[in-house]
């Protein structure tokens, strides 16, 4: 099958100032947002003349079941239509790799740069397609149904480019039979189909255990390993591109990543077998399959990784490096002998761990294999490979280094001369965060790459600048231009892709994703700082209107999210730029928006989230940006649990606005249901309800919600979770008589995307917010100001009252 496929021609152009446009950002605008999406890898072409990377399209693709859709696109990162591309990074032409309406994504080029592979699922169900440079025609694999799951499970060529490995619908099954075997949209068990006179049952048992079982195991212990992961089941195959042969080398397994050996003989594999009891802490098998007999063989077994992609071969093809990761790992560099034996851990003293907190990142080697290259502590480090010794080769003054500039999934250095490798860095935070996972993602408000060498220790500028780069699937760089391409975003530009060379650190933007939103002149955004009620100095970006004059008192909108550091999103386009969250829709009509540092220690989520949050908002008071009297809070997920968190020990809110409420407000209830979750990982109780029983009873706001009177409005997804949580906010404050609104939007998960949905929440939201903060606005719902503050709609505009503290 063929498909004709006519590319969109568009002239580069370095940055371009802010829109002109002084206006209420429209709201069709926002909800037509295409992004980049940023788990399937940019990859340059061999040449650099091209860069093959993934749009998310303003289109979304209906549920099937919680993990895929009927035609078998992977919902791993939302629910929007994706479409494959590739762009050249001269001219800025792009052309889409699948039809204008069928999903389409992760590119990845040949070898000799003639063809990329791609999957998409036009013609109703998820293929294997190769597109070629020359004809500008993308032709289907024959006979196989993809089944990536991940945008980073690509399709890997073989060195020679006659060969694909992928993941693919397991023989004997249909389409719609593996697509049964994942999470029902209404969270109910999925029994086995039997036969008559069969019994139709799930059992579930749990065998007593001895006191010394009971106890919390040690990161060093692996305790059982439970979940269901057969959603993910799949056959890992080898594709033969000139006689289309199929070879099924793993049948019926949750596979995860995949990849040639060097000498091509062999292929390596991880396979998810679930998760640690009590914890999120995912566990693994790593095996060998040998390619001219089809023997497969266990390497280790139960290993920890994130995501399972934290590995590769080492050069000569004997042994498996990986990077344990996750909740309860320590980081440390993990060899594993291919023949068979020991696997050895490369922990030498003063050796830092290489797991940024949620695994991804996987070791490199030199071309030798005598040294292996990992970053932590915001250093980029060498780790000899027999000894396990280590020392930092790349360490920048003033900076943290994220992330070394690699190919996805490339087991070697990537090194214009050998000596030199590229990393991309974050300026130093001044408040550095003491402890959790959002402490190591703050920044001091710049991005930029650098030049190590890794001989010498020493390093040169490439780029810095006030922005926001993504990391890992977003970074490729080319030795032969010297150009790195990456995914970058500020205050006033969407994620675009950009390129930087290496030699003169000139950039220029190659995509155009938005050119709508460019038109618009936006909010502008500011750190300011405080401390908490324990003395700890925070920080919290402040997004303002346009053209903002010091002295006006604008209606303020905290959007919290307890854990994380918003300061972090002072270079993030409109903090969140998903359509459902863009902050520039209030901006633009007259709000203040405040991101708040709220870092919360073991246990004390409610506390802290006061003693955090509170002391920000008197911040923008303090500093003659925020009106006293019209404050409005809202978060999204955890948001939710610290939005509740904050009305419920503080009345200064005169509206609240949460979605995707998925944690109980009886952390009691929510326990029982994610009891991993509360003892090793966000939940941050570390205990069980029975050993720490009035620590989650001080942390349930359900017990403090007749102290509420602050009116809510609780957006939820249909398809987000069994909605227990939501459903249990709104039962609580109806009986109790507050004031509290839900809306369930069909066919949503977590996030909000639908196109209607999007414009019905904005609308709700920004109605919801002028009635309560006591706002008259004009017929596009910007505030209408008379003096320095908004006009009231009551008639007479509030006075300037003291704060409370």
């Amino acid at each position: 099958m063929l498909i004709l496929l006519v590319g969109s021609t568009g002239a580069l152009a370095s940055a371009e100032s802010a829109g002109s446009l002084r206006e209420p950002l429209p709201l069709e605008v926002a909800a037509d947002i295409r992004g980049h999406n940023g788990r399937s890898p940019v990859a340059l072409s061999p040449d650099g003349e091209w860069v093959a990377h993934t749009v998310e399209t303003v289109d979304t693709v209906p549920r099937a079941t919680h993990q895929y859709s009927a035609t078998g696109f992977p919902l791993a990162e939302g629910d929007s239509r994706m479409q494959a591309t590739v762009t050249n990074t001269k001219t800025g032409e792009s052309i889409p790799l699948g039809g204008p309406k069928s999903s389409s994504w992760a590119g990845v080029w040949s070898p000799d740069g003639s063809r990329v592979a791609f999957y998409s699922d036009e013609g109703g169900e998820a293929g294997v397609w190769i597109w070629s440079i020359a004809t500008r025609k993308a032709e289907r694999f024959p006979g196989v149904i993809a089944r990536p799951f991940f945008g980073y499970e690509i399709v890997r060529w073989s060195a020679d480019g006659e060969r694909l490995l992928c993941k693919i619908v397991p023989a004997g099954m249909s389409l719609s039979e593996v697509t049964a075997l994942g999470t029902s949209l209404d969270e109910k068990p999925t029994f086995k189909k039997v036969g008559p006179d069969q019994p139709s049952v799930i059992v579930k048992k749990s065998e007593p255990a001895d006191k010394s079982a009971t106890a919390k195991p040690a990161p060093e212990t692996k305790a059982r390993t439970e979940g269901d992961v057969s959603w993910g089941t799949s056959d890992l195959a080898l594709l033969e591109l000139k006689t289309h042969k199929v070879t099924r080398l793993v049948e019926r397994a949750h596979v995860r990543f995949y990849g040639f050996s060097p000498d091509g003989k062999s292929v390596a594999y991880t396979v998810l077998k679930g998760w640690e009891a009590n914890s999120q802490q995912p566990n693994y098998d790593i095996a060998v399959v040998d390619l001219a007999n089809g023997r497969k063989r266990t390497l280790q077994s139960d290993i920890r990784l994130g995501y399972g992609i934290e590995w590769n071969w080492t050069p000569d093809g004997k042994n498996i490096a990986y990077i344990a990761s996750g909740q309860v790992t320590k980081g440390s560099i993990v060899v594993v002998p291919v023949a068979g034996g020991t696997a050895r851990t490369l922990k030498a003293e003063g050796v830092p761990s290489f797991d940024p907190g949620d695994g991804e990142y996987a070791p490199v080697s030199d071309e030798k294999g005598e040294n292996f290259y990992a970053v932590g502590d915001g250093e980029l480090w060498r780790v000899n490979a027999e000894t396990g010794k280590g020392s930092p080769v790349g360490k920048i003054p003033g900076w943290k280094i994220v992330s070394l500039v690699q190919p996805f999934s490339r087991g070697t250095l990537l090194s214009p001369d050998g000596r030199t490798v590229w990393v991309f860095a974050r300026l130093a935070a001044p408040v550095s965060g003491t402890s959790g996972y959002f402490a190591s993602l703050q920044d001091g408000g710049k991005a930029g790459f650098f030049a190590v060498n890794v001989t010498a220790g020493t390093s040169r500028s490439l780029l810095q600048e006030t922005k926001s780069y993504m990391p890992i699937f977003n970074l490729d760089g080319n030795v032969k231009t010297g150009e790195i391409v990456f995914a970058a975003t500020d205050q006033q530009h969407l994620h675009d892709l950009w390129i930087v060379d290496s030699k003169d650190g000139k950039t220029r933007q190659i995509t155009h994703l938005n050119p709508d939103m460019e038109r618009y002149e936006l909010g502008s955004a500011r750190l300011i700082e405080w401390r908490s009620m324990t003395g700890t100095k925070l920080r919290g970006a402040l997004l303002l209107p346009p053209g903002y004059q010091a002295g006006e008192r604008l209606p303020l909108v905290v959007f919290v999210y307890g854990g994380d550091y918003g300061s972090r999103y002072l270079n993030r386009f409109g903090f969140w730029s998903l359509a459902t969250f863009n902050c520039h829709v209030l901006a633009t009509r007259g709000y203040a928006v405040l991101a708040p540092d709220s870092p919360i220690r073991d246990g004390m989520p409610m506390e802290d989230l006061m003693g955090t949050v509170m002391p920000g908002v008197n911040a923008a008071i303090d500093q003659g940006y925020a009106d006293p009297d019209r404050l409005a809070v809202m978060g999204q997920s955890y948001g939710s649990y610290s939005t509740l968190a904050l009305i419920t020990q503080s009345n200064r809110f005169k509206a609240a606005i949460i979605t995707a409420a998925v944690l109980h407000p009886d952390l009691f209830a929510d326990y029982l249901a994610s009891i991993g979750y509360y003892e090793q990982g966000q939940g941050n109780m570390h205990g069980t309800i029975w050993e720490r029983r009035d620590q989650y009873f001080r942390n349930s706001p359900v017990f403090l919600f007749d102290r509420i009177e602050t009116p809510l409005l609780i957006g939820q997804g249909q398809n987000d979770g069994r909605l227990i949580a939501s459903d249990a906010i709104f039962a609580g404050l109806q009986r109790l008589g507050k004031g509290v609104e839900y809306r369930s939007y069909e066919g949503e998960g977590h996030v909000i995307t639908q196109r209607a949905n999007v414009l019905d929440f904005w609308k709700r939201r920004l109605d919801f917010l002028a009635e309560h903060l006591d706002l008259t606005v004009d017929e596009k719902a910007k505030v209408v100001f008379e003096g320095d503050r908004a006009k009231s709609r009551k008639g007479a505009s509030p006075k300037a009252e003291k704060t409370a503290r």
